[in-house]
């Protein structure tokens, strides 16, 4: 099959799992502003939710003339035929020619069970439906950087399962998602995408949830004036955050891209800055003094994990640990394919005043 069988056209009917997930919103945001036509997969409890979103998604694209346009589609990845009636599945294996998966739990209180369900049973189920899907031409799986789990050192893109140790649920689903999804290259057109930490629209500084690297910018945000917030352990590690735009442009182009098929990207900032520059510059934004006290690692975990923290950071106990870990992730692919359609990380000091500021509007 040549690469122009793998390249999909605008306008093209795209299939988006993941819903209310912010990073499916953005994509859905995306690829109809860019003409597509999209088709929502969503369980029927966010019915209202969703709702408001596509009428108002579809008001701004018949406004700003771009054609496209997209469509609530109810169901659930998790019930045979993603749960759709045999009319909605014919049409989509006979119209759709792009997926899109999003879907996956992520909060680290869920049972372990349940998670893999989603995380892994959910995407063996679209992948037989992928089967039937006649004018596929690209199925981009949504991974995460950390399937290395606990590795250290760097991290290139065609690894998996190196013998690494998970540190927690969510990484352990996903690592063996991504493995469903390898070998499922055999039979259809697949590219993975493994995006670092979010952080917000590096434009607007827009985010759907103060979590992760947001508890400590948070604290410094809004500390006293003269407060400088402490660090957990020391921060000389990478702290691996891009901001959400650049994800889902890339992944959005690397769907898109003749060279993309069966291959693996890191969504990542070359250049990360050290944890404890990170927040520097936070604090610098902020106009706060700069972190010099340091926290001892497990010190700050049982700090983080008392019941009346622990309920506003779900993902305390990785967030930590990823704070701690020195690994690297090699982009190498990515860049490779991005660079030339003008597609790169922004450092960033470049947009870190802009997520300072939506944090400080959001939460003073």
């Amino acid at each position: 099959m040549g690469n122009e069988a793998h390249t999909t056209p605008r306008g093209a009917m795209v299939l988006v799992t993941g819903f209310p997930i912010y990073v499916a919103r953005r994509l859905v945001r995306e690829l109809v502003l860019a003409g597509d036509h999209v088709l929502v997969l969503h369980r029927e409890r966010f019915a209202r939710d969703i709702s408001p979103f596509i009428d108002e998604l579809n008001a701004t694209a018949a406004d700003g003339g771009s054609g496209g346009r997209a469509e609530a589609l109810s169901g659930d990845i998790l019930d045979i035929d993603l749960g759709l009636s045999g009319q909605e599945l014919r049409r989509i294996q006979q119209e759709v020619v792009e997926v899109h998966h999003l879907a996956a739990l992520q909060y680290l209180g869920v049972e372990t069970h349940k998670m893999r369900l989603v995380n892994v049973e959910g995407l063996r189920e679209l992948l037989e439906v992928a089967l039937g899907m006649r004018r596929l031409r690209r199925l981009c799986h949504w991974s995460t950087a950390f399937v290395a789990g606990d590795r250290s050192g760097i991290v290139y893109e065609h690894e998996l399962d190196v013998g690494q140790h998970y540190r927690n649920r969510y990484e352990a689903s996903k690592a063996e998602a991504e493995g469903l999804a390898r070998a499922a290259m055999a039979k259809l057109p697949i590219t993975v995408v493994r995006p670092a930490i979010l952080v917000g629209d590096s434009e607007t500084g827009e985010v759907q949830r103060f979590d992760g690297p947001y508890l400590l910018m948070n604290a410094i945000v809004n500390a006293p004036p003269n407060v400088a917030v402490p660090l957990p352990a020391h921060g000389r590690f990478p702290l691996h955050v891009v901001p959400a735009d650049y994800v889902v442009r890339a992944g959005a182009a690397l769907a898109r891209h003749p060279d993309a098929v069966g291959g693996t990207f890191h969504l990542v900032d070359p250049e990360p800055l050290s944890a404890h520059d990170f927040y520097c510059a936070v604090a610098d934004a902020a106009g706060r003094p700069r972190p010099t006290v340091f926290l001892p690692h497990g010190l700050t975990r049982a700090i983080l994990g008392l019941p009346g923290i622990r309920r506003f950071v779900p993902h305390e106990r990785s967030f930590v640990e990823w704070f701690d870990t020195d690994v690297r992730f090699d982009d190498a692919g990515a860049r490779a394919l991005l660079g030339p359609l003008g597609l790169q990380a922004p450092r960033v000091q470049s947009y870190v005043d802009v997520l300072v500021r939506y944090v400080r509007e959001f939460t003073a």
